[in-house]
């Protein structure tokens, strides 16, 4: 019985960490949500790639700090796709990795 034990939790650990850190994409009406990480950031013309997919760009009435989102960082984004063109609703970093010094 323990050994069954000791060989399911280590196989719960690995899959439930991998759901969390695989990017999501979920449709909810007319807004599409994402999760997942920045690869690129145009801050001139206010455009985000998120895992090298969608290229989504921040309209300025959008609720998101530029100050947070840079390449690396794993984000949450919501965002309205009309003619191909992907607004961002809102946008928030989910976690910040640190680095020793």
């Amino acid at each position: 019985m323990t050994k069954w034990l000791f060989r399911l939790v280590p196989l719960t650990v690995l899959l439930t960490t991998t759901a969390v850190a695989a990017p999501m994409w979920v449709r909810n009406g007319d807004e599409v949500g994402v999760r997942g990480r920045v690869t690129d950031v145009d801050r001139e013309g206010a455009q985000v790639v998120i895992e090298d997919r969608d290229r989504v760009t921040i309209a300025p009435t959008a609720q998101v700090a530029m100050a947070d989102v840079r390449p690396g960082e794993v984000v949450e984004a919501r965002y309205t796709d009309v003619g191909g063109q992907k607004t961002v609703v809102s946008m928030f970093a989910v976690s910040h990795e640190i680095q020793a010094p």
